[in-house]
């Protein structure tokens, strides 16, 4: 049965009539006299454009029907301010705009290192219109950045590029990202493993006694270099022999000045308990080297009233590690790496460990475990045994089975 078409009913000559409903078609395509196509239609500002030529009829109706979606869904614009959109302009507007997964703005320091990006790698794209950023271009500049600055740095950068261009391409700026995913995974320099349970105790055995509870603390509670130099007396309890850890903030150095901001997510407030047999040494680093207000900072610097910066504790490791001999690469960071991977090692579940670390996701977590090749006895011995009543495994018959 054909199928009708709608109809409207209006009213001429004082006669009531009914005729099939007339559709709006939005713009045409046009055949040019050298026999290729184009597509002509009006924009929503009232102006008349024309698209590039097509050699194929349906290419041009394909540009047609996807400008009039365009046109429909209100993300639209003219040719010319596509055009005209220029990146430093875009940018700058982006990195006060910007906005985490979860909708919160940016760290201070998240911003003040997105805009130190734009200010001397992401320069080179200053000049040009979004719209004219190509694939090629980016690959280009990207090789241009490793060689310049090492791989990590362009990745980093590619990784902020990559991010602004895929906003320009939702409000419709552009058609889609230049940017390849693998140019934002670029990593240089030697890999990092979490150091040993002995390199460990010869880097504390052989640092400077002030700094020694902070080095087991980050060792054996996780901390990250921020959060540990926010630490203040009212974050420390002693009750029952053990030590508890209250992480609500981190200090950060931001344009010029300290800061202290709640951790990266959610999930970074959380309380540790410190292993028991490190009660003395954080009970005496109290009553040495901590002042008796609530407010006192667990760590002070050498000079001034900031923070202990994350440079300087890696200067205090390094120092640590030339008095112990150990050559192995290693960062200040790697001390929060060997506190996941010794408690993954250990068979802490993927959630307790998520919750140890302070992480958003489980994901980040996976990135603190060592890798393993095989399985050890003492590993195969964890996994339950089923009771007679679970299996329907046959078992192997017996010599006195044989012999009945």
């Amino acid at each position: 049965m054909a199928r009708k078409s709608p109809t409207v009913t209006y009213t001429a000559g004082g006669r009531t009539r009914t005729r099939s409903e007339r559709r709006h078609v939005f713009g045409t395509v046009e055949q040019l006299p050298s026999g290729n196509y184009r597509a002509v239609y009006t924009g929503t500002d009232g102006h008349r454009y024309k698209s590039k030529v097509f050699d194929v009829r349906d290419d041009a109706e394909r540009y047609r029907a996807k400008t009039e979606a365009e046109v429909r869904a209100g993300t639209w614009q003219p040719p010319a301010t596509i055009d005209a959109t220029i990146f430093k302009d875009y940018a700058a507007t982006w990195v006060q705009q910007h906005r985490t997964g979860r909708g919160k703005p940016l760290a201070p320091r998240t911003k003040a290192e997105d805009t130190r990006m734009l200010g001397h790698g992401l320069s080179y794209f200053d000049g040009y219109a979004l719209a004219t950023i190509t694939p090629a271009l980016v690959r280009k500049w990207h090789a241009k950045r490793c060689k310049e600055a090492g791989a990590t740095s362009a990745g980093n950068e590619a990784r902020v590029l990559k991010s602004i261009l895929s906003q320009a391409l939702k409000d419709g700026t552009i058609k889609r990202n230049p940017v390849a995913g693998e140019l934002t995974h670029s990593i240089t320099g030697v890999e990092h493993h979490a150091p040993t349970a002995t390199q460990v105790a010869e880097i504390i055995d052989n640092v400077e006694p002030k700094w020694r509870a902070a080095l087991y603390i980050a060792a054996y509670g996780g901390l990250r270099a921020g959060e540990l130099s926010a630490l203040q007396r009212r974050d420390v309890s002693i009750s029952g022999g053990r030590v508890t850890i209250s992480v609500s903030k981190q200090a950060q150095y931001v344009n010029g000045k300290w800061v202290t901001k709640a951790p990266k997510s959610a999930e970074g407030v959380r309380t540790l308990t410190l292993p028991e047999w490190l009660t003395p040494i954080v009970s005496g680093h109290l009553d040495t080297y901590v002042d008796k207000f609530p407010l006192s900072k667990l760590f002070s610097p050498a000079r001034g009233d900031g923070y202990v910066s994350t440079a300087t504790w890696g200067r205090i490791l390094h120092k640590a590690m030339k008095s112990a001999g150990i050559t192995t690469p290693m960062h200040w960071h790697d001390l929060r790496h060997f506190f996941g991977s010794a408690l993954a090692a250990r068979g802490v579940g993927i959630k307790q460990l998520q919750g140890a670390l302070g992480h958003a996701t489980a994901r980040a977590s996976l990135i603190y475990l060592e890798p393993v090749n095989g399985m050890s006895a003492d590993v195969a011995d964890l996994m339950p045994k089923p009771s007679d009543s679970e299996t329907k495994t046959v078992p192997f018959p017996t010599q006195e089975r044989k012999q009945a």
